[in-house]
This record gives C-alpha cells, structure tokens and sequence, in this order.
C-alpha cells in the first residue's frame, strides 16, 4: 500500500534550533535516529597528532497527528473462516495507515477505523448489525459486507445515503434505482473461470460435461451461464442434475450422472464437506473422467485425498487460492507479507473478498475525497481498474438491466490445477475474459453493441494477457 504519511526532517545544529522546535514537536509522534560523522584529525607537527571526538547529528522523523477519523463498516459472518479473515485484513489495512500518522487525504490526515460486526445466524441480527453502523456509528461507508442480503442491506443504507460496495449474487443489487450501492463483487461478470477450465478440458479431449448442484435459486440461476460457458468451449452440455442441500447419500446423485456418460462433471458451487462426499462417491461407482471439483479449501483438499487418493485427485481444476503463487504485484505482496508478520500464518479463505476494500480505497485516493457523493460519482463513470490481491477488479454498466452506470464488478484471479496431491498456479482468469465471456454466454451480446456503440467499448488493463478473443467494430461516424 502506498505511504501516505509525509516526513519532516530538522537538523539540529545548535541548542537553539532545539528549543525553538519543541513546541511543534510536542504535538507529533517522532522517532529518532543518530548518525555520527566522521574524526578529525588535525596535524600540529611531525610528532604530534590531535583527534577530536566524533560529532553526533540526530534525525528526528515527524508523523503527523490525525486530526479526522475515517470510519467504514462490514458485516461479516464471524462463525466462518471467511468472515474472520475479511475482519483480520481489514483491521491490517486501517493498522497500516495508522502507523503511518493517519491516511493523507487532501489536506488532512485521517485516523482509519473499522467497526466489523458479525453477520449473526438468527433472524434480524444482520439487520440490527446494519442499523447500528448506520444509526448509531454514523459511518458513511460499508466496505466488505459478505454474506448480508442486498435487498436488506439497500433498505437501510440508499435512505440514508451510505456509499456501499457489497457482495451479492442477484440483481436486485444492480437495479437502477439504487444510487449508492455497488456490487464489489458478484458473479455475473464471473463466467470466465468456467470457460477457461472448460476450453483446457476440451483440448484433452472433453466433449460432454454435466453440471451436478445444490438446488437453489442461485444456482439454477448460473446453471445457464455455466452450460453457454461449455458451448462456448466447444463441449455439449447436459441437463443438470439438482439435489437437495440436506443430502446424506451422495451416490444417490451420482447415479443419476454416469448413465449419460459425461466426459466431465463440473461440482458447481459445491463447498465444504459435500466436495470430498461427492468426490468419494464418484470414485466409489467407477467414474473415471474429469471432476471441476467446487470450492475446495485446503482443508477440504486434504480430506479429499485421504478419502480418494493423491492420483484420482490429479490434474482437477479450480480458483487458485493463494495469491502469493501469482501476484507480482510490489504493493499487494508486501501486504500479504505484513499479514504473516502481524497475524502468523498465511490464510487463503479471505483473499478473494477483499475486492471491494481496494476499490473504495482507489476511490478516495483518485479523488481526494470522503463525501459520499463525490466517490458515488467516481465510481459510476467507469474508473480504471484496481489492482487486489488476487488480480485486477473492475467496475462496468448493466445495460441488459438498463443501468448504465458502472456498477458491476468483473473480477480477475487465478485458475490452480493438482499435481502430486498440491494445488499449484495453472493460468489467470483476466478482467476481459471476464466481462466478454459473462457476456456472451448469457446471451446479451446485442444489449451490450449498442451499449458500447453509445458509450464507447470499455479499456481493460493492459497488463493481462486474456484467452477469449473477441473483437468489437464500434460503427462509422
């Protein structure tokens, strides 16, 4: 992170300059250091040399006192592993400003806090949670809320003017009548992992695949994103197979998949303990082709191949967890770096969900600002993208739901594949994959021409390297 503390230097070079400075040093918070300056020597005759004492110059570095608070909240749930670590980055981020004399804003140094309540599992805690940051912390900005509804969260915050920047799987948090809530990360703009992965199986020669999901909205949702991915990919995909969330017997689901014979079986958004069941069961009935295996965490990786073995495991694709394994970025890997210093060992669970955190902070930083309306304008005509520390996040318009203000996040990260038991770093979903392939998968190619005939075709970072080729002829003038 950039260091936004400035430095005064004051030589002392005479009892004077000290006294005269005290009265503005008693204000600051100083550190000192001594540096000594070379002997003398001076030669009196042939015989006789004279050495002085070395002279003694004294740095004193001056941080400045905050003299405005910058207060942001999250509600997060703190009974899982992700909501701890959103908490812990957070609390990092605030620390490092603050030790630094506060975050240079404009003319004024602010003091970072964080206030992170927990999510709550019993009805209308995450509300009273949201109602307490606005009501009664009077922050102006929610940054990192995971897992909170969009729908509950706009009710309280739009009336009040709170900027947010959350998380959310549906569209109510990109409906055009909301002015002051963004979608920091989403999946809509989220299609291209798939596509990658499904365009790498296909080359091996994957020409079938199925999708097997927990029955929710969510997912019959992106079961059609997901299956246009295939196509796209060239493989034929196969009606997708539901089952309850409360399943015991996972072999009852993969019976169902093996008559069609599908060259690939793509686990979806399945997490947990219900990836390595239903990694077991598939190996238990034979099934020899290739597994998209979910959302599998280290711990979940390890259970897998205690239960199915390092070789059934080898070769399966999906998020690359751990930054560290990608991430060239000098800012991002010196806060990954903090992070093992402050907290100890490295945690991968809360990477991904701290998009929003960067963008909020680039915000502020490109405009020098904390009102609320100047950021809400910032971010709704289509600010540069933000390095994170997973890769480059993206802010576009929503025209297939007539928003035309960048309010969506395209998120770029990495795709890891196993080898010998360990998930190493395979290939980078970018910023463009993204955003192109959500778009053509979902069918929306049209709404988006005369999006980008009108409004111009939006600029990516040119650092990333994409695998989707598209080209777009904007009209003759």
């Amino acid at each position: 992170m950039r260091k936004q503390g400035w430095k005064l230097l004051l030589v002392v070079l005479a009892l004077t300059l000290v006294v005269a400075a005290l009265p503005f040093m008693s204000a600051c918070k100083t550190t000192a250091t001594t540096t000594t300056a070379p002997a003398t020597t001076t030669t009196t005759a042939p015989a006789t040399t004279t050495t002085t004492a070395p002279a003694t110059t004294t740095t004193t570095t001056v941080l400045p006192t905050p003299t405005k608070e910058l207060k942001f909240g999250a509600v997060v749930p703190l009974s899982m592993e992700e909501g701890i670590e959103i908490q812990k980055w957070l609390n990092l981020f605030a620390k490092v400003y603050n030790e630094q004399g506060g975050w240079k804003i404009g003319n004024d140094y602010y003091k970072v806090t964080p206030i992170v309540y927990d999510l709550g599992s019993q009805p209308g805690q995450s509300r009273a949670a949201l109602e307490r940051l606005v009501y009664q912390d009077k922050v102006k900005y929610i940054v990192n809320s995971w897992g909170d509804s969009a729908a509950e969260t706009v009710s309280i915050t739009e009336p009040n003017k709170v900027l947010t920047i959350g998380f959310g799987f549906t569209d109510e948090s990109v409906d055009p009548k909301l002015q002051y809530y963004f979608r920091g990360l989403g999946i809509f703009f989220a299609r291209a992992m798939q596509y990658v992965i499904y365009q790498d199986y296909y080359s091996k020669g994957v020409r079938t695949g199925v999708l097997l999901l927990e029955d929710n909205q969510a997912n019959r949702y992106t079961a059609l994103g997901w299956n246009n991915a295939m196509k796209l990919a060239g493989i034929t995909p196969l009606d997708p197979i539901y089952f309850a969330g409360d399943i015991a017997d996972y072999s009852l689901v993969v019976t169902k998949a093996l008559p069609l014979k599908p060259d690939l079986i793509d686990l979806g958004n399945l997490s947990g303990a219900a990836v390595s069941n239903m990694m077991a069961a598939l190996k238990n009935a034979g099934y020899a082709g290739k597994v998209m295996p979910g959302n599998m965490s280290p711990d979940i990786l390890k259970d897998c191949l205690t239960r199915v073995g390092a070789d059934y495991m080898e070769g399966r694709m999906q998020m690359y967890r751990d930054p560290r394994g990608y991430q060239k970025d000098p800012e991002m890997l010196k806060l990954m770096d903090r992070y093992v210093q402050e907290y100890g060992e490295f945690k991968t669970d809360g990477c991904f969900w701290m998009q929003e955190w960067f963008i909020f902070r680039d915000a502020i930083n490109a405009t020098q600002s904390t009102d609320v309306d100047v950021l809400k304008k910032y971010l709704e005509n289509g600010p540069p993208a933000s390095m994170t520390l997973v890769g480059y996040a993206q802010f576009f318009a929503r025209p297939d739901v007539k928003n035309y203000r960048t309010i969506d996040t395209a998120p770029g990260h990495g795709v890891g594949i196993i080898k010998n038991g360990v998930v190493e770093y395979y290939k980078q979903v970018t910023v463009r994959d993204q955003y192109l392939v959500s778009i053509i998968v979902m069918g929306l190619e049209e709404a988006y021409k005369k999006y980008w005939d009108e409004y111009g075709f939006p600029k990516f970072p040119a650092a990333e390297k994409p695998f989707f080729e598209y080209t777009y002829t904007p009209p003759a003038k």
